[in-house]
């Protein structure tokens, strides 16, 4: 294999992107979601644009099962058994249209029955995310937790919602929380913010 110039790696890189999108069927905000790696990364790279570390690539080739020789391999056309992946599978169907249109068809009875069906909702989408995903895999903030939950599926949560859910699966030693350092902060987050991920 020739050695590659920047621009070429960059194109490379690029391709790749767009080729993982394909064979997928993910947009790249949910192929940030799926892989734990920004969609302001993703978006630039798909672009030529920006470099990333060794670690991001990897975070993008395994839940792929792309080894990462073939993946900077110019001549290699990637394969992906999407079938054989069951996290991308339940992924998938947590934030596909028809899902949601379930959701919104309970919708009435959550009405007539009060919040109760609506909060069991809402511990489930977390379940699956913090079971069956990734998405854990890099520390978030609640508020990045509840974007991300809200444009995925369609489930708004409040931030003190989602920290008492979270709060369960901290004390089980599923999931941890570290303190933003003050660096990191936003002027509207509360005096001790969290990133919460997984052990």
């Amino acid at each position: 294999m020739r050695k590659l110039s920047d621009l070429d790696l960059a194109n490379l890189i690029s391709k790749r992107i767009f080729e993982i999108g394909d064979l997928t069927e993910l947009s790249l905000d949910s192929m940030a979601i799926f892989t734990g790696v920004s969609y302001s990364t993703l978006r630039s790279i798909s672009k030529a644009s920006l470099s990333i570390s060794l670690d991001s690539f990897a975070r993008i080739c395994s839940p792929f099962n792309i080894s990462l020789s073939d993946f900077f391999d110019p001549q290699k056309v990637l394969s992906i058994d999407c079938k054989k992946l069951e996290e991308l599978n339940l992924f998938k169907m947590a934030s596909s249209p028809l899902r949601n249109q379930k959701r919104d068809l309970v919708s009435p009875i959550s009405l007539t029955k009060g919040t109760n069906a609506i909060y069991k909702q809402e511990r489930d989408f977390l379940a699956q995310m913090i079971y069956t995903t990734e998405y854990f895999s890099t520390a978030r903030t609640l508020d990045q937790i509840t974007a991300d939950f809200g444009a995925m599926n369609q489930i708004l949560i409040s931030p003190e919602r989602l920290r008492i859910m979270l709060k369960k699966y901290v004390g089980q030693e599923i999931l941890e929380k570290k303190v933003i350092p003050k660096a990191e902060r936003k002027p509207t987050d509360p005096s001790r913010p969290y990133f919460y991920f997984k052990k």
